[in-house]
């Protein structure tokens, strides 16, 4: 059966999505098709790949099919036109004006579409009227509409008069031209230069005084280089043919103004003001070579000189600047305001096979490159090549509100956990908050509740406990343990990250980059109801359920990646990997295009970037664990430094550990043995150790074999990834490899570095967890994302970072804190041998000197410290107190060097108890975020929290937030039960009941 015409695919920017509905409708109602299923197949059929996959994208789980035809018509149309707030459109209608070149009947339909919803009603026609009148930007039309006398002014009346003055006024226009010959393109030229009363022309400078009179008899000509008159009026140059005026008074446009004194006379150098009636034109710019550097310059007729500022001085010539000369050149903006300037460059210039020397003004601050009248005479500009460019700033400042510092809300979608229908839902109570932070916390909950991030809820089967992180800045931030609940019953979602190598691929024969960082990537997607009570935290002030996608949660990374994917699918040269997307472009238009494009659909889609963190049009980016660069892609250099720079051993502890990495890759590297033969001689018990030039040369040899290309292989993500790591009294070191067919490991990159004097007086527990840490976060652009595993040979580390253990709530700060950040990965800790671990082990051992650490003091232990001070029992005192008792003495040995595997001493029991909770700071010994204190101070600390008699309830609480130490809570009875005052006071028992015998 024949139909009635065709709709066609739905072609996003080339029309409305309800335009494209209403299109379908018609084609119903022209065909007689009613039936909704028959609706669906053909919406299904024409629309398109591209808008069929967004379809699927946005039914999951449900397939397109089974969705009725109104609900994926309103499913598409929320997504393209989310619904706008009235307030806004209403400002926008009213902020309205008629821009200059527009026809009356275009200002009114450009109205009539900004109405469309601000639900003006039956008040549309006087709405339209009054923004007719007041933003017709025309004072003739305007003044005969406000003059109308007619007892009320209609819109139809007004648009009638507005269309007719219009069309007369185009008619006027076409008279006129007949009678004042061909059109030109400047309307008015107005030359400023001296007015005096004498008609003679100096023809030296052009003054009104005799040329025997003029004080530029011996001046030199910029153009000739003769002496005797000023360049202006050089007979040899071009500028003897001044523009004619042509009197047309319309909106004058801005120019720039150069003079120049020398001494006290005054030159007055020409200068236009072109005036036309269209608005002033967008900049035209030119790329010219200034000594060697390419800088593209603003072309300008109306300055006299080329001027660069300060600014572009100094980034294009980091190294080398060309020396300044000192200058009397004065700069003035036309309305007679000097620009201060640093001196002129005497400078090569080069544009399209032209040369040329020419000066080049610097003036202070920042601004744009102008290229004036100077240049525009030495090198001949080819008009064809210069057009306008959209430059950086422009396409910023018109998506300004994606780098608002709020938070984005993805419109159109919502993010469903998929969670084992027959998992047993998991709730936890929540865990004890110290004193010093619980204000913080709440204070936290309160941002987010106000944020609309979390709501506060009655009942909730699922809950997981938060861990508090004290933040650089005194804040606190809160993430909930959800290794304990959702990550362990939810099915991961399967979308696939994107491979390395075709990520690459899309960036070739890229000139610059720009790299993109998502603010508060994945809380800017909202949950559905029903998996908001799957990430529920418990605190102290109750339960809380997020509104929002939230770091922790496994599967965040792969929703993350896959509505980012379809949000900027099509769009050439762009990249992006979880919340960094990278944009380029074959030519720099090109690149500025596809930017536009990325920030467009951010902007629609209401996601906002982290401005500070964004780079633009630079021409180089470290970009997952790659350095990109218009000449190609290659490794980054601190992947394999730690081998590099690794220092030679001085002793045989350390060679034996450097020995044990070398063989552990042995199978990979040929000759090795013939290699290590001068080092294998120092090993031997009848030899002297002596580090001569024949170990030094082996020893660097070895070093080139460990970071070749014959044993480093390049990141896979479809292999199975491992991360060693190990630490020493004095660094750590970490190996990330791949596993081969064969179960062999190997190495993708190599980091390691020297502890900090704070770190060294780390426990060995935490200079493990540290080792852990350091290597997540150096590999982070490999890890995350996807599984791994870890390594370790510190047992302990199993206990405390086990994927599947609750954070200790008594663990140290850094410990929970460390435990907080490991919980965004995806992986799985093992534990092997010293002897297995030998590759991550040699590293920490030989460590790279004097490694830059960027991290500061945790705040929570300043926090903790100053606190400390503050009691009559100071810091100074507890580490005194302790370095003097023999058991706290032991205690902190153990810390320091590990602990051993057996521990006989009975007073030390209770310490092996807590082994993994006890941490070393500034000589103090803490448990979890209390202070151990010593014997000597125990007496002191009782009679503090005894002072006001409080009773032996209130002095336990009080101390178990502030102390600890072995049997404290019998020495606190014991201390109340000694005072006198405090029996006195004690409430008596009730009197037994009297009864019969």
């Amino acid at each position: 059966m024949a139909t009635f015409g065709a709709v066609g695919e739905y072609v996003e920017g080339d029309e409305d999505w309800t335009e494209y509905e209403e299109r379908l409708g018609h084609f119903f109602d022209a065909n007689g098709i009613t039936e909704e299923a028959r609706k669906r197949s053909i919406l299904l059929s024409v629309c398109g790949a591209k808008t069929y996959k967004l379809i699927r994208n946005l039914a999951t789980p449900q397939k397109p099919g089974e969705i009725p035809y109104a609900n994926l018509v309103k499913l598409v149309g929320d997504h393209h036109n989310p619904k706008p707030s009235v307030i806004v459109q209403r400002f926008k209608f009213h902020s309205h004006f008629r821009k200059a070149g527009k026809s009356v009947a275009n200002f009114v339909a450009e109205l009539r579409q900004l109405s469309e919803h601000c639900e003006f009603g039956a008040v549309l026609d006087d709405m339209l009227r009054d923004r007719l009148v007041c933003g017709i930007n025309d004072d003739a039309i305007q003044r005969r509409l406000l003059s109308e006398t007619s007892p009320i002014l209609t819109y139809k009346k007004a648009l009638e008069i507005s269309q007719g003055m219009e069309m007369a006024a185009s008619n006027a226009r076409d008279i006129q031209k007949g009678h004042t010959g061909a059109p030109v393109a400047v309307q008015y030229v107005k030359k400023d230069g001296p007015k005096y009363g004498r008609p003679v022309e100096c023809f030296r400078c052009g003054g009104a005084h005799y040329a025997n009179e003029c004080k530029f008899k011996d001046a030199v000509c910029h153009g000739c280089k003769k002496k005797g008159h000023l360049e202006k009026k050089c007979r040899g140059a071009k500028n003897k043919n001044n523009p004619k005026k042509v009197k047309a008074k319309q909106n004058q446009t801005a120019t720039h103004y150069v003079e120049e004194e020398k001494e006290e006379v005054l030159c007055s150098i020409d200068m236009f003001a072109v005036e036309t009636e269209e608005v002033p034109p967008m900049p035209y710019y030119a790329t010219v070579t200034v000594q060697g550097k390419e800088i593209k310059f603003e072309i300008d007729s109306g300055a006299t000189v080329s001027v660069i500022s300060e600014e572009t001085y100094r980034r294009t010539w980091r190294t080398k600047p060309p020396p300044l000369t000192p200058s009397k050149l004065k700069l003035r903006t036309y309305t007679g305001q000097p620009i201060p300037h640093l001196g002129v460059l005497k400078v090569s210039i080069a544009a399209s096979d032209q040369r040329a020397e020419g000066r080049l003004v610097v003036a202070q601050g920042s601004g744009p490159s102008l290229l004036g009248r100077d240049w525009l005479r030495k090198i001949k500009i080819n008009w064809h090549e210069v057009k306008y460019m959209r430059t950086t700033e422009d396409i910023l400042q018109q998506y300004s509100e994606v780098f608002r510092d709020e938070l984005g809300t993805c419109k159109g979608m919502t993010v469903k956990l998929h969670i084992d229908p027959n998992a047993t839902p998991r709730f936890y109570k929540p865990r004890v908050v110290p004193y010093a932070m619980k204000q913080k916390v709440e204070e936290e909950l309160e941002r987010l509740q106000a944020l609309g991030v979390i709501e506060p809820v009655q009942f909730s089967r699922w809950a997981a406990p938060i861990v508090p992180v004290m933040k650089p800045d005194k804040t606190v931030r809160i993430c909930g343990d959800y290794k304990l609940t959702v990550n362990q019953v939810s099915k991961l979602e399967e979308y696939p990250l994107p491979r390395v190598d075709d990520l690459f691929a899309t960036l070739a024969g890229g000139k610059s980059f720009t790299k993109l960082d998502m603010s508060h990537a994945y809380q800017q997607l909202l949950l559905d109801e029903e998996s908001k009570e799957f990430v529920t935290i418990n605190t102290h002030k109750g339960l809380f359920k997020y509104n929002r996608l939230v770091f922790g949660v496994a599967s965040s990374p792969a929703i993350f990646q896959r509505t980012m994917d379809s949000l900027l699918q099509g769009i050439p040269h762009v990249t992006c990997y979880l919340d960094d997307l990278l944009i380029t472009g074959v030519t720099e238009a090109e690149h500025l295009r596809n930017l536009e494009q990325v920030l467009q659909r951010l902007s629609e889609a209401g996601l906002r970037l982290k401005r500070e963190k964004c780079v633009f049009m630079v021409p180089s980016v470290t970009y997952l664990g790659h350095r990109i660069t218009a000449e190609g892609i290659c490794p980054v250099e601190d992947k394999v430094r730690a081998v590099k720079e690794a220092p030679s051993p001085k002793n045989v502890t350390e060679l034996r550990s450097f020995l044990g990495m070398v063989n552990y890759y042995g199978k990979f590297l040929q000759d090795l043995s013939k290699v290590l033969a001068p080092l294998y001689k120092l090993l031997h018990n009848d030899t002297k150790w002596q580090w001569c030039d024949e170990q030094e040369k082996a020893f660097n040899k070895v070093k080139e074999l460990l970071h070749s290309a014959k044993l480093l292989v390049h990141f896979d993500p479809d292999k199975e990834v491992t991360l060693s790591c190990d630490a020493s009294p004095y660094g750590v070191g970490a190996v990330l490899s791949h596993v081969m067919g064969d179960g062999s490991e190997k190495p993708i990159g190599y980091a390691s570095r020297t502890l900090t004097a704070a770190e060294k007086g780390y426990s060995q527990l935490e200079k493990e967890g540290l080792a852990v840490v350091f290597a997540v976060k150096r590999f982070h652009q490999y890890l995350y994302g996807r599984p791994f595993t870890i390594h370790t040979d510190h047992k302990p580390l199993m206990s405390l970072f086990g994927e599947t253990r609750c954070i200790p709530p008594l663990a140290s700060a850094r410990i929970q804190r460390w435990a907080l950040k490991l919980s965004a990965y995806q992986y799985t800790i093992v534990y092997r041998a010293g002897k297995d671990n030998a590759n991550a082990d040699a590293l920490s051992r030989l460590p790279l000197p004097e490694t830059p650490v960027t991290t500061c003091v945790p705040p929570e232990t300043i926090f903790l410290l100053e606190k400390l001070s503050e009691t009559p029992v100071t810091a100074v005192q507890i580490k005194q107190w302790t370095e003097r008792d023999p058991v706290m003495a032991k205690v902190k040995t153990y810390l320091l060097q590990g602990w051993p595997v057996v521990v006989e001493s009975e007073e030390l029991r209770p310490y092996v108890k807590r082994k993994n909770e006890l941490s070393l700071q500034d000589g103090c010994i803490f448990w979890g975020t209390r202070v151990v204190v010593p014997p000597p101070g125990r007496s002191q600390i009782m009679e503090e929290v005894h002072e006001a008699h409080p009773g032996v309830s209130r002095m336990k609480s009080l101390a178990r937030s502030y102390v600890w130490w072995p049997r404290m809570d019998l020495d606190l009875e014991n201390k109340v039960k000694s005072c006198i005052q405090c029996q006195a006071n004690q409430k008596m028992s009730p009197p037994a009941p009297l009864h019969p015998w």
